[in-house]
């Protein structure tokens, strides 16, 4: 699964734009319906937002290399967790946005630095041989069982 901090920066080029072209407000609602679940991947949120115009369907210029759809995929390959950093780095963000052009390097930054949320996991185990297991980092290894490691009887 792709995290926001390889991502952030991405995404803060289409959310900066959004800024810069719609205004502040349909970044603020982007970031409530963000936080809130209601953008699902695959949706197309960044091609409709993207395609708004006065009255005609007229797409507003990407830079090189970007598009409404790779936007979309981006945003659907957020977990849960990471869509509610998103969301809070978005509503920091057009706090500190003054009258000028949105910053979209700031953007990136509160994205990638955004707290993680912390799991704590309650775990019991019971009986020879049991295993309760919450969350295990890389590399991890387990021996269950008595006797040597190799299966040798003694």
């Amino acid at each position: 699964m792709t995290s926001l901090p390889e991502i952030s920066a991405e995404l803060a080029t289409y959310f900066s734009l959004a800024a810069e072209t719609l205004g502040a407000a349909m970044v603020a609602s982007a970031a409530q319906r963000v936080a809130d679940g209601s953008i699902d991947a695959g949706q197309g949120y960044f091609r409709r937002l993207f395609r708004r115009g006065g009255g005609e369907d007229t797409p507003i210029a990407l830079p090189e290399g970007r598009s409404e759809n790779r936007a979309d995929q981006l945003l659907g390959a957020l977990s849960p967790e990471d869509r509610q950093r998103l969301a809070e780095a978005l509503t920091t963000w057009l706090g500190e946005q003054g009258d000028g052009r949105p910053d979209e390097a700031r953007l990136a930054e509160l994205m990638a630095a955004a707290e993680a949320p912390t799991r704590t996991y309650h775990v019991t185990a019971h009986g020879p041989n049991s295993a309760a297991i919450g969350s295990v980092g890389d590399g991890a290894t387990f021996h269950f069982g008595g006797g040597n490691r190799h299966g040798d009887r003694p």
